[in-house]
Parts: structure tokens; sequence; C-alpha cells
């Protein structure tokens, strides 16, 4: 049922998620882009018609897989995938033949994977320390939400409250296990966790293709055009995000974030034909998705302020804890609208507060403290430890509230 529906013919016409790219209100943004990539960043009428294709594009592989496990006893393919990925494919007796294409393709390291860069994309991951943490979730996920039609699978889990925390927690962990040193080996969490995510996402996928809540009007559920945006939110949208706040990173540094998302996006099932290669074309893709996102609805404004309230469910029960999880809430917020802007803002829900002011006012500071860092021997190093310290003395609280609440699963919820 689900591979017919995943098959089902869609012109490119019926699509009302696709955003015109030359409305008025683009120029400025095609300007601002055009300088700081070199070139016009204006997608062709051939390159709108990929990523129209690519809107109506699931996971192949993955989604053999998820067809596979309807084959076979309950649990019994999730344990096939679990055996394969800590003892490779090649201790299964007979494997299935989804599951061996699956593996044939994540076991295959393309030849343009450089190792280095990896290494250094993690460092710079961590000495960005929890400045990170308040990129990811303020502007990566809070912009991802704009889009409404790549917004449709969160909402129709339900529960945004308590969804919002656990999102939080789940791409967290995802991203402290590919950005660990050594965590994209084949043998490492980061490697796995990427898999998993992958077949995750094909099984919400598959869901929603059988529910009744899905129109294809939206384009595909978690299609590859949406997860190639979610790539562009880990590298340069995150980078683009620090840097407003006054963090410096050389071009080396840079090209090396982009290359780790690009491994992990390849590990994911994003076709290599849409993943960027380097810095100017994730800056060209990150244009054409804000150039072709649909208009926002009352679903991101319900996600946005889920997400926006986290910090009060997360912060504690005394008052001072409480006090201070409203005062988190209020910067969080003017953190969103000092880099998203005032109108974006308002579609997410977030309050209006003199808090938008004081991220560029500590700019100087974090511009002179960078500085201090480039020309002190070492000092890089330091704050590599320091930030790697940090999450790991925060995460495991996080974790543990999260599995004090057992009431909430996405998966039964989507499936009622």
């Amino acid at each position: 049922m689900t591979a017919m529906l995943a098959a089902r013919p869609l012109e490119h016409a019926q699509l009302n998620r696709v955003g015109d790219p030359g409305r008025p209100q683009m120029r400025r943004v095609r300007k601002l882009f055009s300088l700081m990539i070199g070139s016009d960043p204006q997608p062709s009428e051939g390159q709108m018609r990929v990523i129209r294709e690519h809107m109506l594009m699931g996971d192949r592989l993955a989604d053999a897989v998820v067809e596979m496990y309807k084959t076979l006893p309950a649990g019994q393919g999730r344990k096939l995938v679990d055996q394969a990925l800590e003892q490779g494919i090649e201790a299964l007796d007979n494997p299935p033949e989804a599951l061996q294409a699956l593996f044939n393709q994540i076991d295959h390291e393309p030849i343009w994977l450089d190792r280095e860069k990896l290494r250094l994309a993690c460092d710079v991951s961590h000495r960005v320390g929890l400045s990170g943490e308040l990129v990811l979730r303020n502007l990566s996920l809070m912009g991802g939400y704009l889009g409404a039609a790549a917004a449709k699978p969160l909402v129709f889990t339900g529960e945004l409250d308590r969804m919002a925390n656990r999102r939080l927690v789940e791409t967290g962990k995802f991203w402290m296990d590919v950005t660990t040193p050594g965590g994209l080996e084949r043998d490492q969490e980061g490697f796995k966790s990427a898999v998993r995510v992958r077949l995750m996402h094909s099984q919400v996928r598959a869901m929603l293709l059988q529910s009744d809540k899905w129109t294809m009007a939206w384009g595909h559920p978690l299609n590859q055009w949406d997860s190639m945006a979610t790539i562009l939110e880990f590298s340069v949208i995150f980078l683009t995000g620090l840097r407003s706040l006054g963090f410096i990173f050389s071009k080396k540094e840079r090209e090396a974030v982009v290359h780790l998302w690009r491994y992990v996006g390849y590990l994911m099932g994003v076709e290599e034909r849409i993943l960027p290669t380097c810095e100017a074309d994730a800056m060209r893709a990150f244009y054409q998705v804000i150039a072709t996102i649909c208009e926002s609805d009352d679903d991101t404004r319900k996600l946005g302020q889920a997400l926006a309230g986290a910090s009060l469910q997360d912060g504690g029960d005394g008052w001072a804890a409480k006090r201070m999880a409203r005062l988190e809430c209020t910067l969080r917020a003017g953190y969103t609208r000092y880099i998203l802007g005032d109108e974006a803002g308002d579609k997410l829900g977030l309050p209006r507060t003199a808090a938008k002011y004081v991220w560029p006012a500590q700019i100087p500071l974090r511009v002179g403290a960078e500085l201090v860092r480039k020309s002190v021997p070492g000092a890089n190093r330091v704050l590599v430890w320091l930030g790697a310290k940090a999450r790991r003395d925060q995460f495991p609280k996080r974790v543990q509230r999260l599995k004090a609440d057992t009431t909430f699963t996405p998966v039964k919820t989507l499936a009622r």
C-alpha cells in the first residue's frame, strides 16, 4: 500500500508548497547572497525542475527496508538492522535484499571523504560551547518551521508541547554523536545514529502516506529537498548563526563543517546530486531553500510557540528556577527575532521584547575574545576541551528528565 502511495504520480504544477523565487521580497535577499557567494544564486528553470522533483522523492533504499519490516515478525526487522550496524551486513545469514542494498550504500565510503576535515569540524562544533545549542535550537530548528509544508510531519505527531523537549533531546544526542571526533567511523555511534534516524524518518514517511492527514500537494513527506535543507541547518545556517554572535571561523573551518554534514547527509540518504560539496554550494542551496519556501501558516505558530516554551518545562519547579526559565525563554526569543527578523518572529508567535538587542550588543566582546583566541597559543585547544566538557555535563540531565516522561510516543500518536 505504501509503495503504491509513494509512487502515485503528481504533476509539478499541483505542488502548492513551492514559493516563487522572483517574488519582490526576495530582491534584497538575492542581492545579499550574490555578494556573499560572488555570483547570482537565483535558480534557473532547470534547477527549479530539479527542486520540484526532489520535493516528490523519498529515500528509495530506506523506504524499501521499512516495507521489508512488514514481511517479518514484529521487531525482527529492527533486530536485523541493529545486528548489521553492530557486526556488519556480512554477519547476517542470507540478509533480505532491501537490507543488503541499504548497507551496500552506507558501507561504500565516498572517494571524497576527508577525515582531517571531519576532525576539524568536530573541534569547531565543540569550541563554540553552549552557543552552538542556542543557534541550533533558536535559528536552525525554529527557522525550519517557517516552511509550512516541511513542518507538517512534526505537527501531525501531535502533543506539541511535550514533543518540543523530546525533539530537542533527540536532536541534541544526534548532533553530539556525529560531531564527536571519530564518531562517523563505521563502528562508532555517530555513524549508527545517522542510519537509525534515516530509518526512523522512513517509518514516519510511510505512516504519513498511509494516513488521511497527508496531501501530496505538500510534496512527499520528509522528502529529499527538505532533507537537504535539514543538512544546511546543521552546517552553513549553524555557522551563519554563530557568526552573527561574533564568532570567527577561517575558510578552512567553514569548509570542514560543510564537509562533515555532506557525509552525514550521504549516510542519511540525501542524494549526492543535491548535497552541497563546499561552502559556496551550500550557501547557494540555502538561498534556493529560502527562495522556494512556501508561506507559513497556523502550524508555524504552533510549532514556534511550543519550541519557545520548551525551557519552561525543562527548568525545574522552584520559584527561582521558573524565573530563570522565563528569562531564558525571553532571551532565546530575542535571538530568533534578532537573526530571523520581526516578520518571522511574528509568524512563529514569539513575543516582541527588547531582548533582541542583547545579542548584537555583545558582538564586540565576542569578537575581542575570538581575536585573543586566535593570537594566544593553545587557547583554541582549551576552548575545544571546555566546550566538549560543557556538553557532556549538561546533556545527561536533560536526557534523564525526558526519560521520566514515558507517556509520549510519537509513533503511536501518528498512527492514530
